[in-house]
């Protein structure tokens, strides 16, 4: 009599699953969040909605009138604003809120404008403590001082 072994199928890699992200399943389901997010946007902005959209339209160049921002606003699904679309609302708006309600699951955040120039020094920085660590490479490996 033969045993056999019953078991998962263990590949041979230790490597993660194509979508075994570690993030829950509905982590990312965010859609109407990020209406509630814009409808908060549009209530603080102080502007009415025919002038946000007529502004969106401006700078995209499309058509978005005042429906189809209530439509982006609503609970319903089968209403998506464009990337585009969003980069407009929250340039016509004043905030970024809901680009930091889409980030947040990431773990990550915006870079607010005025910090800008923080970034670029700490990426100078780094610039400088790579190319230090170069020279004294160099330097150790040719006996220099």
């Amino acid at each position: 009599m033969s045993k056999r072994i019953t078991g998962k199928d263990k590949g041979l890699s230790g490597q993660q699953g194509l979508f075994d992200t570690g993030m829950a399943e509905g982590a990312l389901d965010i859609g109407l969040g990020l209406r509630q997010c814009l409808s908060r946007a549009i209530s603080e902005s102080g502007l009415d909605r025919y002038r946000i959209s007529s502004e969106i339209s401006r700078l995209t160049r499309s058509t978005i009138s005042k429906e189809m921002l209530d439509k982006y606003t609503s609970s319903n699904p089968d209403y998506c604003i464009k990337a585009e679309t969003l980069a407009a609302f929250c340039l016509v708006t004043g905030t970024f809120e809901p680009f930091r309600y889409l980030l947040e699951p990431l773990g990550s955040d915006i870079l607010n404008p005025e910090d800008r120039d923080l970034i670029e020094l700490a990426r100078l920085q780094e610039q400088e403590r790579i190319i230090q660590t170069k020279i004294l490479c160099i330097r150790q490996k040719r006996g220099l001082k």
